[in-house]
């Protein structure tokens, strides 16, 4: 059944059957009243001239994506129908044939060859899985780093934290593929940088930043006319670095909004990027990285999906270090969002620093150490410290291969 529903403009999208505008149809530069969108333009003039839209749309459809459309999120707890350490082995499979395909697709583009669309849909749908049957085993996977792969690594988390992202506000699965795809190609244009600049281990001149800023145009460009690649998609590479408050780059078009897309890789985007370590700067760790993300709601971020990731990821994220009470060592195992402060935490060293049989604590359940002491966690820390490697903890700890 047909129904017809109010949306805000920067909600619709290609494909959409546009009945009514929020205004007089004559106000608005389009041919044609009533009509379906088919491309970019018009895309861009209901953005610009309308703040909300009529659509006529299968019921169903608009119940699966009532939230998505609406900018109105409904959280829900990530699923953990899989134990995590029974989840890691194929998680652990399906991030690394992923990060091969990431890096793919920047060695191919750097040699002016074509994006393989179809490939890396095949790449998300295997991370979707994954994430539908136990998040964690990613957000694990997405601690392990290698600086020399940072850009496709790089695009290969925000991928996996966008999509959980986006199933934790409910968006509908065709959606949350979409959403992956954004995440992994956001940043197509930074193989189009000059590596010296890429690469530059201090901070950029004021030269070298306008040249690193063009990425976001530079990889518009380069898939703009694949008619083969979603439009949404083409709008993340172009505006992810736009602000909510109207600065940053490009440079916005008046009464220009983003699209949920762009609002939810660019806080991802922005928090892998502040907790990795970079040629300029060491990473914090997640928790510091949330209070900037934080301090930026509303003028950077949206706010309502930056308090959403918080709650979704935790204070301590899956697969995050941190020192607990007693001196000792643990990875956090996951989180509830109902109780951020106390996660199942995984003890791997001793006060001592060396290690341990591993051992699960749930702090919700207020555990005792060897000494009769309440556990509790006293500080976090950042990826790789006390020198330990994430790939070989879960490759030995976990047997797997």
């Amino acid at each position: 059944m047909l129904i017809k529903a109010k949306i805000p403009s920067n909600s619709v999208e290609i494909g959409m059957f546009v009945v009514e505008l929020d205004r007089p149809w004559i106000d608005v530069p389009l041919m044609f009243q009533r009509f379906i969108v088919k491309n970019d333009h018009e895309l861009l003039t209901l953005r610009k001239y309308c703040k909300c839209v009529f659509i006529e749309v299968e019921e169903k459809y608009w119940l699966a994506n009532k939230s998505r459309l609406l900018g109105t999120y409904s959280v829900s707890k990530l699923p953990e129908n899989t134990p995590l350490h029974s989840e890691l082995p194929r998680a652990q499979s399906t991030y690394f044939n992923a990060r091969e395909h990431a890096i793919k697709i920047m060695d191919t583009l750097r040699a002016d060859g074509k994006l393989d669309i179809d490939e890396s849909r095949r790449v998300i749908r295997n991370c979707l899985t994954s994430i539908l049957s136990n998040a964690n085993a990613l957000f694990w996977l997405t601690r392990v780093k290698d600086k020399h792969q940072f850009t496709a690594e790089h695009s290969l988390r925000v991928a996996i934290l966008s999509i959980a992202l986006g199933k934790f506000l409910g968006i509908d699965n065709q959606q949350l593929e979409l959403l992956g795809l954004c995440g992994m190609l956001h940043d197509l244009g930074k193989t189009q940088i000059p590596e010296d600049i890429l690469d530059k281990p201090g901070l950029l001149s004021n030269v070298e930043k306008r040249v690193m800023q063009r990425h976001t145009v530079l990889g518009f460009e380069l898939i703009n006319s694949d008619h083969t690649i979603d439009s949404a998609i083409k709008d993340v590479i172009l505006n992810h670095h736009k602000r909510m408050d109207g600065n940053g780059y490009p440079k916005q078009k008046v009464g220009e909004s983003l699209s949920v897309y762009c609002r939810i890789v660019s806080i991802i985007d922005a928090y892998d990027i502040i907790t990795s370590d970079t040629p300029y700067k060491q990473g914090l760790s997640p928790r510091e990285a949330l209070k900037e993300l934080f301090n930026e709601r509303d003028r950077q971020f949206d706010g309502k999906l930056v308090e959403a990731f918080i709650k979704m990821i935790g204070i301590y994220p899956a697969g995050s270090l941190v020192e607990m009470s007693n001196g000792e060592i643990g990875l956090i195992v996951s989180t509830d969002p109902e109780k951020k402060l106390n996660p199942k935490v995984e003890l791997i060293r001793d006060q001592l620093g060396m290690l341990r049989k591993p051992t699960v604590i749930d702090l919700t359940q207020s555990p005792h150490d060897s000494q009769g002491q309440p556990y509790f966690i006293k500080t976090a820390l950042p990826d790789g410290a006390l020198g330990i490697d994430m790939r070989q903890y879960i490759q030995q700890k976990h047997q797997i291969d």
